[in-house]
């Protein structure tokens, strides 16, 4: 059946608008094609290039010419303002015609979404609408919200505090300093370590996963650090958003077990996609996991777990799991990543959860179990590279084949290209599919030593 895929990436939670922010949201929400199927009608922020549609659909079997895409007139975030844009509405509705949606999905979970639906008669193809509609999305990605139900289901967290204030929060870093801890501030919302700092009593510490590192000397410094700069830690001038102070583990692994949750297990009456029933826990399904790669910045992700002890594997999954229950019986529905790290130490502690679809999503679920085949986590390992500076789409397909690296569904190895190119930023994601991780750093550096691109 048909459905209707919304490329919403970005929402004014998570990101302000403006010109950089639009170029990320286009160039995010492009991966939508991948997830694709026959007939499905897909609203994005601009239309993807023919070559990149081509060459997705070609590796996932979908056939490119009965798939529709929406756009605005003019390239544009899916903000709440461009989704109630009626001549859109119109486009959509124009589009749908003669199609049985069967779902909406949505990548972020965003009342507007809910609200495009109810507008096309479609209310009940949104899986958790009722949840979402009343802003339940943001409760699924705050950063706040999560340390409160981690702290509740028991999940392993760092020592820290939710902080409303500056004040609040150089109490929670202050005896951190003491003790010679670093501390990670991370803004409620923001995503991809751009709301993180590291604040540190010593210099000399790497910072993984954050923007910057600022040292602090003493307690009056971290008062006055945090109150000159509160508006741009919490971000949108400090107004509606908390601050979360963690300790800081240098030279932690960063890993994420993503799961899908659904309808299936709510009570007697509770069907249909209105998550208003109390879930029992049996909607709550593995999806995906592996690990996050910072140099210092967000540099690859591999997938599945390779690097840790498999004990910490099964506990990452277990925990994890656990952390879905209570966002499960209030009637979240979709996908939920829950983010963990393994210190240097061997301990395991939670840092967020992230409730939508994320970067990790299209490569473990398409990339992997529809390309690779159901039984990659076994048979391959995936590192998908962050930034692989290129000229262009085609000419980067090309270079893959001319070197013969391209991905072979033979052989089940190679390399799948995972983003589309993008002008503003010039350059693209690719995957890396082989037997085993050594396997695949090594195409990596393949990819990487191409001449020309």
């Amino acid at each position: 059946m048909p459905r209707l895929l919304i490329g919403n990436d970005f929402t004014e939670d998570l990101e302000n608008a403006g010109e950089q922010r639009l170029a990320t949201a286009r160039w995010h929400a492009k991966r939508a094609v991948f997830f694709a199927r026959d007939h499905d009608v897909l609203v994005l922020p601009e239309a993807p290039d023919d070559s990149f549609v081509r060459y997705v659909t070609a590796l996932t079997g979908t056939d490119p010419a009965s798939l529709a895409v929406v756009t605005p007139p003019e390239p544009a975030m899916l903000t709440p303002a461009t989704l109630a844009d009626p001549s859109l509405r119109e486009r959509v509705r124009a589009t749908l015609a003669g199609r049985r949606i069967d779902a909406v999905i949505p990548l972020h979970p965003d009342p507007a979404a809910v609200d495009l639906a109810r507008g096309l008669g479609l209310l009940d193809a949104v899986a958790g609408h009722a949840f979402i509609a009343q802003g339940g999305g943001s409760l699924a990605n705050s950063k706040a919200v999560f340390r409160a139900l981690a702290a509740g289901t028991g999940a392993p967290i760092p020592e820290g505090a939710v902080c409303a204030d500056p004040e609040a929060a150089a109490r929670a870093v202050c005896p951190l300093f003491e003790q010679g801890h670093p501390v990670i501030v991370k803004h409620e919302y923001r995503q991809a370590t751009r709301g993180n700092e590291i604040l540190s009593p010593v210099g000399g510490i790497t910072a993984w996963g954050a923007r910057r590192l600022t040292v602090l000397g003493d307690s009056g410094a971290v008062a006055g650090y945090l109150r000159d700069h509160w508006g741009e830690l919490a971000g949108d001038g400090g107004q509606g958003h908390r601050l979360v102070v963690e300790r800081y583990f240098p030279g932690s692994t960063a890993l994420f077990a993503e799961f899908t949750l659904t309808d299936a297990g709510t009570g007697p009456g509770t069907g249909g996609g209105s998550g208003t029933g109390r879930g029992t826990g049996t909607g709550i399904e593995p999806a995906g996991q592996g690990e996050m790669v910072y140099d210092p910045k967000p540099s690859a992700q591999i997938m599945p777990v390779r690097t840790v002890d498999p004990e910490l594997t099964a506990e990452l999954l277990a925990r994890g799991r656990a952390l879905c229950e209570p966002l499960h019986a209030m009637g979240y529905r979709g996908t939920l990543s829950t983010d963990a790290i393994v210190t240097p130490a061997g301990q395991l502690y939670f840092t967020e959860f992230n409730g939508r679809t994320t970067g990790s999503s299209h490569i473990y679920a398409e990339i992997g179990a529809r390309i690779v085949g159901p039984d990659y986590p076994a048979r391959r390992v995936l590192l998908e590279h962050v930034a692989w500076p290129v000229t262009s789409f085609d000419r980067a397909v090309a270079a893959l084949s001319d070197a013969g690296l391209a991905y072979s569904q033979d052989t089940r190895t190679g390399v799948v290209i995972s983003t589309a190119f993008d002008a503003a930023y010039k350059d693209l994601c690719f995957c890396a599919v082989s037997e085993d991780l050594a396997g695949a750093r090594k195409l990596r550096q393949r990819v990487l030593d191409l001449p020309d691109a």
